[in-house]
């Protein structure tokens, strides 16, 4: 999406190198959505124009980047143009998710994320916080109170001018589902789609083993990649981190991740939180409400909701320590230091 999905988490796949492989499989990967994907399928089908259409069909409809999509021209305030299927469906799965998040998965938080520099503006990272214009622009803020439906539930309606919608942290991961699903659909029961990092797997892999994905340290950008923790996934699963990308202002580093309750970055000392979940998309979402939370609350929320496999990586006394929710230690293949 020309840079809409910016990828945050830091999934490795995991393939096990060196076996026969059992099963017949095709591989399609290349680039799209602002970054890459890769899909592994069983069959020997050619879905490359499926494939093609079905991430270009997202693109028109939830892309920032392309001024001709509609969350862009919603933004701009062509509010009469009707959601799209795949507008709508995301809209309503932010709804849930907004919901079963206590408010900390927020698909209104566009204005937040354009005060901040975090946007597709690039006006950069404000150099004086005005705390009186902080508060103006949360007040455009809260799925609840600025959006609303129309009573054919065509249009949607924001109940004030500046209302601005990004579906960022959860639109890479409803690709990857729509995806998977065209392909349960035509009949596979297994495949690994992953864009971006997001992924969803079902079944088993050509080495007729677990789909394997591999959980990255915490490490800058300029660090080589090492790996935290490898874990088998049936589902979907996706990874925010706030270790790679963020603003650096003196001492103080702002990652890109909004805490909804303060209108500000989040500062606390959890740094990347892995979530499996049944869908790609609520893995997407859930990861990203869990970091703006930060530690202890995530870890209450986690045991709240046994559903989710959690995978927490945080900052005690600059020692980086880990937390795993029940659900996620029977998924867990290895463990490493």
């Amino acid at each position: 999406m020309n840079r809409l999905f910016l990828p945050s988490l830091t999934l490795i796949l995991m393939f096990a190198c060196g076996k026969k492989q059992q099963n017949e499989f095709s591989t399609y990967k290349g680039y799209a959505q602002g970054t890459t994907f890769l899909i592994e399928v069983d069959g020997e089908n050619d879905y490359s124009t499926s494939i093609d259409s079905i991430l270009k069909s997202i693109d028109k409809e939830l892309s920032l980047w392309d001024s001709l999509s509609w969350i862009s021209a919603w933004n701009s305030g062509k509010h009469h143009l009707p959601l799209g299927p795949h507008a709508l469906y995301c809209w309503q799965l932010s709804e849930n998710y907004y919901w079963q998040s206590d408010g900390y998965f927020d698909p209104s938080l566009g204005p937040l994320i354009q005060f901040w520099g975090f946007g597709s503006s690039k006006k950069g990272f404000p150099e004086k916080v005005d705390t009186l214009v902080l508060n103006q622009v949360r007040n455009l803020v809260g799925l609840q109170r600025v959006l609303q439906f129309d009573s054919l539930r065509k249009l949607l309606i924001p109940r004030g001018l500046g209302v601005n919608l990004d579906f960022n942290a959860i639109a890479q991961g409803y690709s990857v589902d729509v995806v998977a699903d065209f392909l349960e659909k035509n009949g596979h029961n297994n495949y690994m789609v992953e864009i971006g990092g997001e992924v969803r797997c079902r079944g088993r892999s050509p080495q007729n083993e677990h789909w394997k994905i591999g959980i990255d340290k915490p490490v800058s950008k300029n660090e080589d990649r090492t790996l935290q923790a490898i874990v088998k996934v049936e589902g979907g699963l996706a990874t925010s981190g706030s270790y790679r990308k963020f603003y650096e202002k003196g001492s103080k580093k702002y990652a890109h991740v909004i805490n909804p309750m303060t209108g500000f970055p989040v500062s606390h000392q959890l740094v990347s939180v892995t979530v499996s979940a049944r869908t790609a998309a609520q893995a997407d979402a859930m990861a990203t409400a869990l970091l703006a939370m930060g530690t202890q609350p995530a870890i209450a929320f986690s045991k709240n909701h046994p559903d989710l496999g959690v995978f927490l990586i945080y900052d005690e006394a600059g020692e980086w320590q880990t937390w795993v929710s029940e659900k996620m230690q029977d998924r867990l293949v290895e463990s490493l230091k």
